[in-house]
């Protein structure tokens, strides 16, 4: 029997889930000034490992890109504009 921690994938093959960190993240979008379309995401997951991703849409998935982030950097929040180190300290 499987321990609790224990998954099998499709296949069958058994896969073991470990922790590996937590923390708090943000998730935003880039868009298209003259289309309008959103292009990427990013994201930033904040935790003893600090690391970022690019989001890119591919089909129905997304592919994860690692990514260099600025936390003093802004994004729009519907008519206001915050930075994102102000953002997380709302979390």
């Amino acid at each position: 029997m499987a321990e609790p921690y224990e998954t099998k994938t499709k296949s069958g093959k058994l896969e073991e889930r470990i922790y590996v960190d937590s923390g708090k993240f943000i998730r935003y979008s880039y868009k298209d000034k003259t289309t309008g379309k959103i292009t990427k995401d990013k994201i930033i997951l904040l935790g003893n490992n600090q690391m970022a991703y690019f989001l890119i849409p591919a089909g129905n998935k997304e592919l994860a890109i690692k990514a260099e982030f600025d936390l003093n950097a802004s994004v729009k929040e519907g008519d206001s504009i915050k930075k994102l180190i102000d953002l997380l300290s709302e979390i």
